[in-house]
């Protein structure tokens, strides 16, 4: 676990993701005054995400200046080579429902090069992390750290996989219904948990054996990539190649053949039949 060759200590990122984390648990025991929708009806904002952005900006461009913020709700892509991926709150809906189940996303890229992922999974304080070549670690709430490595699943017949749903959900027939219908059937279970992130850092830890969805955008995801990758995974677009912010279809996975190609497979089956 030592620190590679990082601009930023990462230990401080850290202790900055977490007292986000510990602003959004407070702000929603507090009672939250304000849920407003952006894009539609299932697109939540709530003033605890504005809040921990503004906390997250503040604190981390106060560790060098010269690097970028890329936030969601501010949404104005960087302009730098080194710059900050982050959602204040992944998860919102679970967030401003009581669902206990969400998190605060932080990745530092170079340019499309993630170098540093942390993942705080709420309210429990669990905690997932990774550095470029230096592989992915989770951290229970009672101080417990492990390194995280994928499941050994060799079909998707021996392993949960996730989903998620688009906001856009009601707009059109592309909704992931069809995908989901088709791969239930073949896996141990589908599990929907609301939050990519924590999808991701599952993917990382072994619990699942693959995620898929279909719109997903970079503050979503940022941070999970380099846990997956860096726990032995793999993520792709739905063609099969190296995934790309703002390609369409997102699919993470252990890599297994059995797994992810099969997984792929189905999706195409019903997508693009």
């Amino acid at each position: 676990m030592s620190q590679r060759n990082l601009p930023v200590d990462r230990d401080s990122v850290i202790a900055i993701t977490r007292q986000a984390g510990q602003l959004t648990v407070e702000m929603q025991q507090q009672g939250l005054r304000a849920v407003q929708t952006k894009s539609n009806s299932y697109d939540l904002v709530t003033e605890a995400d504005v809040a921990s952005e503004k906390l997250l900006r503040e604190k981390l461009t106060a560790l060098d200046p010269a690097i970028g913020f890329w936030g969601e709700e501010s949404n104005q892509p960087p302009t730098t080579e080194l710059y900050w991926l982050v959602d204040p709150i992944d998860g919102t809906t679970n967030y401003a429902s009581g669902i206990p189940l969400w998190a605060v996303n932080v990745a530092l890229y170079r340019q499309t090069e993630p170098l540093l992922a942390v993942t705080l999974q709420l309210p429990y304080g669990e905690l997932y992390w990774a550095e470029a070549g230096g592989g992915a670690w989770r951290s229970w709430a009672d101080g417990r750290v492990q390194p995280m490595r994928v499941s050994p699943a060799e079909t998707l017949g021996a392993g949960v996989v996730a989903t998620g749903f688009p906001y856009s959900r009601g707009d059109g027939i592309d909704d992931n219904r069809a995908e989901h219908s088709q791969i239930l059937p073949l896996c141990r279970d589908v599990r929907r948990m609301g939050a990519a992130a924590i999808d991701l850092a599952y993917v990382a830890a072994g619990i699942f054996s693959a995620f898929w969805e279909r719109s997903l955008n970079p503050w979503d995801v940022g941070a999970g990539l380099l846990l997956v990758q860096e726990a032995g995974g793999i993520i792709t677009d739905y063609a099969g190649d190296p995934y790309r912010f703002g390609a369409t279809g997102f699919v993470a996975s252990n890599g297994q053949p059995g797994v992810h190609d099969d997984l792929l497979e189905n999706i195409r089956a019903v997508r693009f039949s």
